[in-house]
């Protein structure tokens, strides 16, 4: 964009626009640039939907508030999050660091996180199950694997080559970052015009700079597992795998790196804790004796860890690896339903 020439036309004549920053024009970045943003949301990739914006709810492991403030999330329609910064004119030396720690905080959030606070964005009356069908809509995929890792989006009027020398690295490393400009004009007739661009990846070599360090082979099979991985509750739902209303058993996976006592002794106090019944629904495939709710799979599991050892989840989990049907693992209940119906297929 640095070369970048802007022509007012009008017939045979053409005049040039004259670039101008926000705050020469007096612009404000909250008032002007992010609603320019939510407004066209495309500005942060193709395929972007805005979850929320100015996200303050943050809380440490130990349950202290952090005085931050997230920009705008978003979401692609894969089901991915995407955390953007946005700065008036140039950006400060510290932007990418700061939008890292965003990135990690909201790769912790869950399906009803997310859904809670696109209902807040949604307004008065806005149900949290409102919101949900509103983000599956967008992405039918949905779910809390595809979530994270979140994009991660840096747009401002101008990088300082500590930040895309920074950049540079971090996309090189395989992490999903994105500078993106904006350019303001000032027209022949005095209107404004505003421009925007990927900075990097550049858009064409894209595929070529966010690159893994395996073997593209063992990448394809990677994407493949993750995707597949993503809807094994879809996939027992489609195929009746496990009848309604069967009970389930929580068992904490091997590795997980949690209080098994812990949470053994917090489910044995109450029965009903650890009673789970399966019911056909591909987004909540699990209902609670505790509350006859159903749940996520994910959220559930959250649900449980918080509850038995009262502080808030410091690791990220991944419930088809805590429930059993018949003392099979769900992950490995769907495995081998795909890997039965590749047989019966060959």
């Amino acid at each position: 964009m640095a070369h970048e020439m802007v022509l007012t036309v009008n017939g045979d004549v053409a005049e040039l626009a004259t670039p101008i920053s926000m705050t020469d024009a007096g612009l404000l970045e909250t008032k002007h640039l992010q609603q320019w943003v939510i407004t066209h949301p495309t500005a942060l990739g193709e395929g972007a939907m805005v979850v929320s914006f100015e996200f303050n709810k943050w809380t440490t492991n130990a349950g202290k508030s952090i005085a931050d403030r997230l920009d705008v999330l978003a979401m692609d329609q894969q089901g991915r999050l995407i955390v953007a910064e946005l700065k008036r004119d140039k950006a400060p030396d510290t932007v990418t660091m700061q939008a890292i720690n965003y990135a990690a905080m909201v790769s912790r959030m869950s399906l009803d996180d997310v859904a809670a606070v696109h209902a807040a964005y949604l307004g008065a009356g806005t149900t949290t199950e409102h919101a949900l069908d509103a983000l599956r809509e967008w992405a039918p995929e949905l779910s809390d694997e595809t979530l994270s890792p979140p994009r991660t989006v840096l747009l401002a009027g101008e990088f300082g080559p500590t930040v895309t020398n920074t950049a540079l690295y971090l996309v090189e490393q395989g992490i999903d970052l994105r500078l993106v400009r904006y350019q303001l004009y000032r027209l022949a007739n005095q209107q404004l015009a505003l421009s925007v661009s990927q900075l990097i990846p550049v858009p064409e070599a894209e595929e070529f700079m966010v690159r893994p360090k395996s073997s593209p082979a063992t990448q394809a099979q990677t994407a493949a597992a993750r995707k597949k991985n993503a809807s094994i509750p879809r996939r027992l739902v489609e195929r009746k795998i496990i009848p309604e209303g069967a009970p389930l058993t929580i068992a904490v996976p091997g590795g997980a790196e949690v209080d098994q006592e812990t949470i053994q002794a917090w489910l044995d106090e109450q029965p009903e804790r650890a009673r789970v019944t399966w019911c056909q629904d591909p987004w909540k495939p699990v209902v609670w004796a505790v509350d006859n709710a159903p749940y996520n799979l994910t959220t559930l599991i959250t649900k449980i860890l918080v509850a038995a050892t009262g502080e808030p989840l410091s690791l990220k989990v991944w419930g088809p690896n805590w429930f059993r049907y018949n003392g099979v693992v769900l992950r490995v209940l769907a495995d081998q339903v795909d890997n039965a119906a590749t047989d019966n297929q060959g």
